[in-house]
């Protein structure tokens, strides 16, 4: 005989359910008391860390580990100078890196992404979807502006890969340096589109990812390698 009760939750399964939604309700006040005091925090030059935001897997966003954002914004610090733009495409996790590594260049950096939490940053925010590479505001303006691109495509297939790359190709100087996130499975085609080769750093996220991934440039230094 079936019955006609409600399921119920275990009070282990309630205790666990309540506890996420108060650690979200907390990191929910936390980030609008962020947004309330903006101004302020950037006056005073105040660390801004990924902690403010929560990952929406659904928008694909799996954060970098502490490590691997302060690699790839040290990489982005030394081989520019003042003055030198920088753009870092649905990559807002190293984005953070360098704006805390070096708020004096806040103005030379960019963040492109779709995530509309991140217009905190106001000037320096680029609301951006990879399916309309070219459809951003600014675009024109940005055309051939940046000397150093970090590009993390949100989606690990050839379709957001090819669109992000004609992104990089628009705003990117003749001479840019460019660091790309992705799958490994993404090395031919990366190299195809603009170049780049496979490097010793492996990036590694906070939560793990299941997919190998590995970081691909234009250039080397004294701490980025490209494989042998």
């Amino acid at each position: 005989m079936e019955s006609d009760d409600a399921p119920t939750l275990s009070a282990d399964a309630l205790a666990a359910l309540q506890s996420f939604l108060s650690e979200k309700q907390e990191l929910d006040d936390r980030f609008a008391q962020l947004q309330e005091n903006a101004d302020e925090v950037f006056r005073n030059n105040q660390k801004i860390t990924m902690e403010y935001f929560q990952e929406d897997w659904q928008l694909s966003q799996f954060w970098y580990d502490e490590a691997t954002a302060d690699f790839l914004a040290t990489r982005a610090l030394k081989n520019t100078k003042p003055g030198d733009k920088i753009a870092f495409i649905s990559s807002p996790t190293a984005y953070v890196a360098f704006r805390n590594l070096a708020p004096e260049r806040a103005d030379d950096a960019y963040v492109f992404e779709f995530d509309k939490r991140f217009d905190l940053f106001k000037d320096q925010f680029v609301f951006y979807d990879f399916n309309k590479p070219l459809g951003f505001g600014r675009a024109e303006e940005m055309k051939g502006m940046f000397k150093f691109i970090v590009a993390d495509p949100p989606f690990l297939n050839e379709d957001c890969l090819t669109q992000t790359m004609e992104t990089v190709k628009h705003v990117g100087a003749e001479d840019m340096k460019l660091m790309i996130d992705t799958g490994a499975i993404m090395e031919e085609l990366a190299g195809k589109l603009v170049g780049t080769k496979i490097t010793t750093f492996h990036p590694a996220h906070r939560g793990g990812l299941s997919n190998e991934f590995r970081c691909y440039s234009t250039f080397e230094d004294d701490e980025l390698k490209w494989v042998n």
